[in-house]
């Protein structure tokens, strides 16, 4: 037995319970395959949280803040203020490589994972030009109860360009995906969550 690229992350990110990661460690202790393995998965999570990461330039998040335009509701009335937040990129393949192994590591596909708060946003963009395709999932890093309902929406330049909702495993999927500038926004029932994609 192996540990798996998800356990490896879940490891490195602190998200077992302590008799899992106890059971790992006595593990890694007969299997170097797998200390190796765990070895490069925290390595990436340090390297993610070094001093030499930047914030986002103060245009860019003010661009991004422009997005939620506040709109009248069907009557004319103001729709109060959800919370919001936004996502950093804290995995990008066309950045940085994924090690061997990493699920879905394919050369045409980029891997991107956005962090917001209790959430982990994981997507996969492949295809040609003329047709890309976004598969992606939602999960929460606190093992907290999932919430029941959330709407995705690909904008660019703040305009909606298609909307989709997610499974009951947190996945969602975009057909058409264009080039440019994108933002993935997310609307849960009590807060709403916006992350840049750069340049798709």
């Amino acid at each position: 037995m192996h540990i798996s690229t998800e356990k490896a992350i879940e490891l490195a990110d602190g998200r077992l319970e302590p008799a899992q990661v106890e059971l790992w460690e006595k593990h890694f202790s007969t299997c170097g395959t797998c200390l190796k393995d765990a070895a490069e998965w925290r390595k990436l999570q340090t390297d993610l949280q070094r001093s030499h990461l930047q914030d986002a330039p103060s245009n860019a998040v003010e661009r991004a803040f422009n997005i939620f335009a506040s709109a009248p509701g069907p009557d004319n009335t103001a729709i109060p203020d959800l919370r919001r937040v936004l996502a950093s990129i804290v995995f990008d393949s066309f950045q940085q490589p994924a090690f061997a192994g990493a699920r879905g590591a394919a050369t045409a596909a980029r891997q991107l994972v956005l962090r917001a708060e209790d959430f982990d946003i994981h997507l996969k963009i492949w295809g040609d030009e003329h047709h890309r395709q976004m598969l992606g999932q939602m999960l929460t890093r606190s093992g907290n109860e999932f919430p029941d309902t959330a709407h995705f929406h690909l904008l660019r330049n703040g305009e909606r360009l298609e909307s989709t909702s997610m499974d009951d495993i947190g996945e969602f999927y975009f057909r058409n995906i264009p080039e440019g500038d994108l933002s993935l926004q997310i609307d849960l029932p009590h807060l709403t969550v916006v992350g840049a994609l750069r340049k798709v």
